[in-house]
């Protein structure tokens, strides 16, 4: 298991403190895997037994485990953008798509097939879905909106924030899903009626980006995008993630319906219809 999935399976069991180390090493992939424990300690503001503490909290031995975690990350997700710009090369096309390349490449280390499967099974067991976003996520938004519909589910949108939102998400009942669009910066603006919610029973899923993972009081399912090394942003991937999700959903509901058509004709079985078409 990579560092960054250690991090987001413990984020709920972190304390205060342990919350500031991840979001340093989470601010800082490229050089987190060179940091020293004073230095951590120093820069989040802790002692340094707090840094190996954080550690084996995220199931290591201790910080040179933890560190060669670190280590492996940052090699795996290593694009030529980096090398590209360090080299004095300008931004370009190839660039962006180089570097969006690679993110797209490491969602599968970073994101579970089970954590997908337990996103649509709390979708499927909804009585309606509430997606929710604005700004840059609108896109997304209409896009779950019309793939949900499509797999013959009750869907309707949630495309703004404040007062509007929070008139919409009135309606939101314990037997309803809410899904949420929301970056790491916008998060504040819906955290709090997502606590309230959840505690109401309702299931709340959350898309979002890796700096996240540090907030507290995330909801039950999250699932958090990394950001690509030269920081372009989490549209792309986050565009995988649901493709991911509806083909999922796609792949449950042919399955369902093949359990329903033995099952019927299981009990069709016996019929006199039955016999004459055997």
């Amino acid at each position: 298991m990579s560092f960054y999935q250690s991090l987001e399976e413990s984020t709920r069991s972190l304390t205060a403190a342990e919350q500031k180390i991840g979001s340093l090493l989470l601010a800082d992939p490229r050089n987190a895997p060179f940091l020293r424990i004073a230095e951590i300690a120093k820069r989040a503001g802790v002692h340094d037994s707090t840094v190996v503490r954080f550690a084996q909290k995220l199931g290591y031995a201790g910080f040179i485990e933890m560190r060669e975690a670190l280590v492996a990350d940052s090699l795996s997700s290593q694009d030529r953008t980096i090398a590209m710009r360090e080299e004095g090369e300008a931004f370009s096309l190839a660039m962006v798509v180089s570097s969006q390349v690679e993110v797209l490449r490491s969602l599968p280390e970073k994101i579970p097939q089970e954590r997908i499967d337990s996103t649509v099974a709390a979708l499927l067991a909804a009585d309606r879905i509430h997606v929710m976003g604005s700004g840059l996520m609108l896109p997304l938004v209409e896009f779950m909106r019309a793939k949900l519909s499509s797999a013959g589910l009750h869907v309707d949108t949630i495309p703004c924030t404040g007062r509007e939102a929070a008139q919409r998400l009135a309606h939101v009942r314990p037997t309803d899903a809410l899904l949420v669009f929301a970056f790491s910066e916008d998060y504040e603006d819906v955290a709090h009626p997502i606590r309230i919610l959840e505690a109401e029973q309702t299931s709340v899923i959350l898309l979002t980006d890796e700096s996240s993972l540090m907030r507290p009081e995330l909801p039950a399912h999250v699932i958090a995008i990394p950001r690509d090394q030269v920081r372009h942003g989490v549209i792309v991937p986050m565009t995988a993630l649901c493709y991911a999700i509806h083909y999922d959903l796609l792949q449950y509901r042919t399955e369902e319906r093949r359990a329903t058509r033995q099952r019927t004709d299981l009990l069709d079985g016996g019929s006199p219809a039955a016999s004459r078409t055997q």
